[in-house]
């Protein structure tokens, strides 16, 4: 009679595409915010910001050109007081979250007959949960927790009002776009390539240990004692499952203990033809998705090459890409600032703020303008700021509106992530 034979197939990190919700269905007074089912989401856009290079540089570049050269207003008496209430470092950390979350959020500081902001200050979106809807139908207020994957740090954490709801003297501006399916937050716009800036980490992640371990091919294992029960089989699966497959566990080496050589396992070498090639293009793929994600007409921008430019020179290729990144990418991020502070400014006191964001431009399209026209890089300089500039509108204010004020209590002050933040006690 011949022996049993049994083959299982071993599934490796079956992920499916990942899911994004607001629980609104939650026990907690706030909304959690997940992309795997739990209050993951910053967590998640913050890791693959931080494996995946690609992602990196287009998220600071593309957040360094909304930023620009600042926030400025056209009323120079008022662009004094300007720079005072909101200083320019505030802008551009909000800039980099709203970029890098699709949400940012400002801490607004009133006089004592709340009638005029004294001080706007950045806070870490990524720290605040909004409260569920109440009997108003927009966020009263904002929960604040330095750590909310430690539940002993969620019971401290604290309650700040959202803009325009109270009289206390600080208040939370939460800033973000329209995103269908959600209302408390909202998404960045390259959230479709959340998973490849994942996979892009895993290439990195693969070959750093294969370098570091040895190089292995893959193989198949048998195991020549006999089939086991199914449980038995399933634990032996298991483990060579947790040992031998991801990339942490790229090259490792494999030790057997046997009663006698005719009981070993045998190990066969599966060769895949052109490896290097498919890791090549998978590099590629998830490097040109991720970019396509991010609207990013030339690489170049942000220091990036690619093998086709699809340009007859750099210089052309970065003076359309900009003129493209800038209208389509840049200025509606800037319109959403720029609304969101024009809204607030107004109802702190100010009026006529005309605010506008000084623009930056490569050094290289300067120099290529001025080159054309006969001008000096300062006069081309001044005209592109003049023909970008992006002025603040009242069609897209803040999503606040007033309802009934709340007592006023203290503020103090509170270090996270090695910075201080004003944060309401």
């Amino acid at each position: 009679m011949k022996g049993q034979q049994k083959f299982s197939i071993v599934n490796v990190n079956n992920n499916s595409l990942p899911i994004i919700q607001e629980d609104t269905k939650t026990r907690y007074p706030f909304i959690p915010f997940g992309v795997y089912g739990n209050d993951d989401f910053f967590d998640a856009v913050t890791t693959a910001f931080n494996v995946s290079t690609t992602n990196a540089a287009s998220i600071e570049g593309i957040a360094d050109l909304i930023f620009g050269k600042g926030l400025y207003s056209k009323n120079q008496a008022f662009n004094e007081t300007l720079q005072k209430i909101i200083p320019q470092e505030e802008i551009k950390r909000v800039s980099f979250d709203l970029k890098l979350y699709g949400n940012a959020a400002f801490q607004v500081y009133w006089d004592d007959t709340h009638t005029k902001i004294k001080k706007m200050y950045h806070v870490p979106v990524q720290l605040l949960r909004a409260e569920k809807l109440g009997s108003s139908p927009m966020v009263e207020n904002y929960y604040y927790c330095t750590d909310w994957n430690d539940q002993r740090k969620i019971r401290d954490k604290k309650k700040i009002p959202a803009f325009e709801t109270s009289n206390e003297k600080m208040e939370i501006l939460y800033i973000k776009h329209y995103c269908p399916g959600l209302y408390y937050y909202s998404l960045p716009d390259w959230v479709s390539a959340l998973q490849l800036a994942m996979a892009e980490g895993e290439i990195s992640n693969l070959h750093f240990n294969n370098i570091v371990n040895g190089f292995l091919p893959a193989v198949m294992l048998n195991f020549n004692n006999g089939v086991p029960a199914p449980e038995e089989r399933q634990t032996i699966e298991d483990l060579v499952q947790a040992k031998f497959t991801g990339t942490d566990n790229a090259g490792r080496f494999m030790l057997s203990f046997n009663d006698d050589v005719a009981s070993k396992p045998t190990i066969d070498v599966i060769d895949i033809t052109n490896l290097h090639e498919k890791y090549d293009y998978v590099a590629e793929y998830t490097q040109d998705r991720i970019l396509v994600a991010h609207r990013v007409t030339s690489p170049l921008l942000f220091g990036i090459r690619t093998k086709n430019n699809g340009f007859s020179s750099q210089s052309e290729e970065m003076m359309t890409a900009f003129s493209i990144l800038q209208t389509m990418t840049i200025s509606p991020f800037q319109n959403i600032i720029l609304n969101s502070l024009d809204y607030a400014l107004t109802c702190g006191g100010y009026t006529d703020s005309e605010l506008y964001f000084e623009q930056l431009t490569p050094l290289v399209i300067l120099a290529q303008t001025a080159e054309e026209t006969n001008k000096t890089i300062g006069q081309v300089e001044d005209e592109t700021n003049d023909s970008m500039e992006n002025p603040a509108t009242t069609d897209d204010s803040a999503d606040q509106t007033p309802v009934e004020p709340i007592p006023t209590e203290k503020f103090s002050m509170l270090e996270v992530n090695n910075s201080q933040y004003e944060i309401y006690k």
